[in-house]
């Protein structure tokens, strides 16, 4: 299983989500309207998915009552109780203190006693919310009389609150004067919901408070007009509650119901206990016109409920009936009223828009902002906007959902983040192309679709001709300013079927499908044209040239991408050794070299460790007295299982591969203790020099001087008898550097040498400034004395020109004795070359100098 799901995983991430990426926008990140376009769609979807699932209503109910009581205690608060009460009502509660002085339930004409006080007072109505369905004397007579009063209101129970069963009104209350108390709780069990009215066959059925306010108002009953959405009481338009309005997701909607406004957690209205009224100490204004709600207020009755200020869920924060009733009842007198208190609630379309716009922000901050910080502020501010519009709606009675945008925001900031965590693992921050490993995915998909179509799969592996000198000569930002350049280009002259990825430093992959083998050389003309026009950057204009390898699919033959893509750049590799800006087709032979050259290298790691390279010793003769002056070190490597390997195979692989700086310092050291070794053997050849060619890395190394003084330390080579063979190319790039340098290398008291003099691109102005003693002739011009009239007219003017600054002269390559003679007469000073010996190991360089007499010139 765990091995399915990884190549399931390694699929997605190499076949599918390239193509994914690209149906997206391809490429770069410079499309990012679409992108962001598309992320808040797609979490748009699917929070109202998870929405339809019931699962944000319990995060929707829980931010809509903190909401409320941010409102309502925060605003107004409770500091402020007074300018919350309705001067229209008066609660008068049966409080514990009553409880204790008349005990409970209270008999018929205590609560007889009561009605009649208030009613002395000519209220309005008066409203029992009290269950009465049985007498309890002494005093029922009176109690059945003050029921009779055409502005009471009585109470009924359908058996919903509290879980008790049905309870009916006093048989003495006509049905007009009768309304049910259902309280519907949501799924918390917070009353939040204010259920108004039940059509039935036989007229409908009235709640409490919509009867208290119809008495109130005036209103008949057949002035209450229900219809499929709304209910109409007189002129006055009541929406009902749906199903899905607010925060609710599938609350049950029976009936004819509001969602309920509470407006303080305090009492809604002036609070009396049975004591105050019965003693009479209460002012008549409280009652006279207003309605009077009559109910238990005292906790051990239980007549409690929790409402969005119970946040807690405990005893102390629920809310008494008789006192929710009154909010219910102060609400429904607001509406009728033409006051706010009526909440409404958004379309499904426009809270689609809602949550939609909160994601559409949400994706374009993450797209935008950069770093851990810039995320973390952005997010806050997001959230604490969605908090802010719903504090700002809830005041404007409107309920907008919150903990849907909220989840919006976490949604479109997850997806745009996974986009761009996806999207770095599979493109090139730099150009915005696709990467290594999502172009081998789509060479795979490519392979894998290629039996239905004739078409080979052709992979192009392209490299920037000299690069390198412009990073390194005009800085690492120019480089990469000449890569998205470069990259804009390749997408610009590509067919439109065709891949383009960064697949390297300053290299690119291009896979065709669509074309054949001659029509892709074709292209392959084509851009080598296009993309040669220099570069301008900063004004300056800079070459613009690629070597090619092309690397196609053969019929019948098994590839794997990794193979095409190893080819293509084989290919590429032998463009550019076969002159830059030009392509070459992969052949087989190609392969081979490259993997001798591999095993080239693999074996040059070892070789110094094994001890395989040795040094051979070429002499050099003075061509004056022909006497024995020096030698050149030269290093030969003996690989055990092939034998002898020519230099002019390892050396430029030992400078690619850096080795080169370990094999110098070694050839350094070891030139130096053979010299130092003919010395005490040979007195007489005290002055005999040994000649030492440093490698171009190795001039550019930070502690060469270092490395150099301690080897000369350590064999006690007097500094006068090494000279070091420096090419004209390594001292031109940085003059004042070069010169720096070898004057340091002269404090040492060595001698320095240009080898190879006449071939390099050195001007005339700079030689007299390099503090050089010995200028060797490049054998090239010594080989043509006898045959050409100008290289003996070179070779004359080099001498002159030697002479002239004080420096000795060295003809390499010396092969004949006319060359020898022509050379004397020209007044060469030294000579080096087959005709005088071979390079020699070290014993028969021994054997030569103790013969101690002058080879024949």
């Amino acid at each position: 299983m765990k091995a399915t799901i990884n190549r399931i995983g390694h699929r997605l991430r190499r076949g599918v989500v390239p193509q994914v990426l690209h149906w997206w926008g391809g490429a770069p990140l410079n499309t990012g309207g679409k992108i962001v376009l598309l992320t808040s769609l797609l979490s748009s979807v699917l929070v109202t998915g998870v929405k339809l699932l019931n699962v944000l209503e319990p995060a929707e109910l829980f931010l809509f009552d903190q909401v409320v009581r941010w409102s309502e205690t925060g605003s107004e608060g409770p500091s402020r109780p007074s300018q919350n009460l309705d001067p229209r009502m008066t609660i008068v509660g049966i409080t514990e203190a009553d409880i204790r002085q008349y005990g409970w339930p209270l008999t018929d004409d205590l609560l007889a006693e009561v009605i009649q006080t208030l009613q002395a007072q000519d209220p309005k109505v008066v409203g029992l919310d009290l269950y009465r369905s049985t007498l309890r004397p002494p005093g029922s007579t009176d109690l059945i009389e003050s029921l009779t009063a055409p502005n009471l209101i009585a109470i009924m129970n359908v058996g919903s609150t509290q879980g008790q069963g049905e309870v009916p009104a006093p048989p003495t209350v006509e049905p007009e004067r009768v309304g049910f108390n259902d309280f519907p709780t949501d799924s918390d069990g917070v009353i939040r919901r204010n259920l108004v009215f039940v059509r039935s066959s036989e007229g409908g059925y009235y709640s409490f408070a919509l009867r208290v306010i119809m008495a109130y108002q005036g209103y008949a009953s057949t002035d209450l007009r229900a219809e499929e959405n709304h209910l109409f009481l007189g002129d006055r338009a009541i929406r009902v509650l749906s199903t899905r309005d607010g925060g609710y997701q599938n609350v049950d909607s029976s009936g004819y119901q509001i969602l309920l406004r509470y407006r303080t957690d305090q009492m809604p209205a002036r609070h009396l206990s049975i004591s105050q009224v019965l003693s009479h100490q209460f002012d008549p204004d409280w009652i006279n016109g207003n309605i009077v709600l009559i109910g238990t207020t005292a906790a051990s009755l239980k007549d409690r409920f929790y409402t969005p200020f119970s946040f807690n869920q405990d005893e102390e924060l629920t809310m008494p009936g008789v006192v929710i009733h009154g909010q219910m009842v102060r609400q429904l007198l607001d509406i009728v009223t033409g006051q706010p208190a009526h909440y409404r609630f958004l379309p499904p379309w426009a809270e689609g828009l809602w949550l939609w716009g909160w994601c559409l922000v949400a994706s374009s901050l993450v797209w935008i902002v950069k770093g851990p910080s810039g995320l973390l502020l952005s997010s806050s501010v997001l959230l604490g906007g969605v908090g802010m519009g719903g504090w700002l709606a809830v005041n404007g009675l409107v309920w907008l959902p919150l903990a849907e945008p909220a989840t919006g925001i976490v949604t479109a900031i997850t997806v745009v983040l996974a986009y761009k965590l996806l999207y770095r693992t599979t493109h090139d921050s730099l150009t915005g192309l696709p990467n290594r490993e999502a172009f081998m995915g789509t060479i795979q998909q490519a392979l894998y679709h290629r039996q239905s179509t004739e078409k080979p799969v052709i992979v192009a592996f392209m490299g920037i001709d000299r690069f390198k000198v412009i990073n390194e000569s005009l800085g690492h930002q120019v480089g990469d300013e000449v890569l998205q350049l470069m990259a804009q280009r390749l997408v610009q002259h590509m067919p439109p079927e065709a891949r383009v990825a960064r697949v390297g430093g300053d290299e690119f992959a291009l896979l065709l499908t669509h074309l054949s083998s001659s029509a892709a050389g074709e292209l392959m003309d084509r851009l080598q044209y296009a993309l040669s026009e220099p570069l301008t950057l900063h004004g300056q204009k800079l070459p613009s040239t690629l070597s090619i390898g092309v690397a196609i699919s053969q019929p019948g033959l098994e590839h794997k991408p990794a193979d095409l893509l190893r080819d293509a750049h084989t290919a590429m590799y032998r463009a550019k050794v076969l002159g830059k800006s030009r392509f070459e087709v992969f052949a087989a032979g190609m392969l081979t070299e490259a993997v001798n050259r591999l095993q080239l290298e693999s074996d040059l790691i070892n070789a110094l460790d094994d001890q395989e390279f040795l040094l051979y010793y070429q002499p050099i003769i003075n061509l004056k007295t022909g006497e024995l002056a020096g030698f050149e070190a030269l290093v030969r490597w003996h690989q055990k299982d092939r034998g002898f390997v020519l230099p002019s195979a390892f050396i430029p692989a030992a400078e690619e591969t850096g080795l080169i700086m370990a094999l110098g310092q070694w050839i350094f050291r070891e030139a130096c203790r053979q010299l130092h070794h003919w010395h005490t053997l040979f007195p007489h050849y005290r002055h005999l020099t040994m000649s030492i060619n440093l490698s171009n890395r190795q001039f550019g190394q930070a502690d060469l001087i270092n490395q150099i003084e301690a080897a000369l330390q350590e064999t006690q080579v007097d500094g006068h008898c090494v000279r070091l063979e420096i090419t004209e190319s390594m001292v031109m790039g940085d003059v004042d550097a070069a010169i720096d340098l070898m004057l340091k290398l002269k404090s040492l008291d060595l001698k320095l040498a240009i080898d190879d003099f006449g071939t390099g691109y050195s001007s005339l102005s700079y030689l007299h400034r390099f503090p050089m003693d010995t200028l060797k002739v490049d054998k090239s011009f010594v080989g043509r004395l006898e045959k050409s009239n100008e290289d003996r007219a070179i070779i004359n003017t080099i001498l002159t020109l030697g002479q002239k600054l004080g420096m000795d002269v060295v003809a390499e390559g010396v092969e004949t004795a006319t060359q020898v003679a022509i050379l004397r007469q020209e007044g060469c000073d030294y000579g080096q070359g087959y005709f005088f010996a071979k390079p020699l190991p070290a014993a028969s360089a021994l054997e030569l100098l103790q013969q101690h007499q002058p080879l024949e010139c």
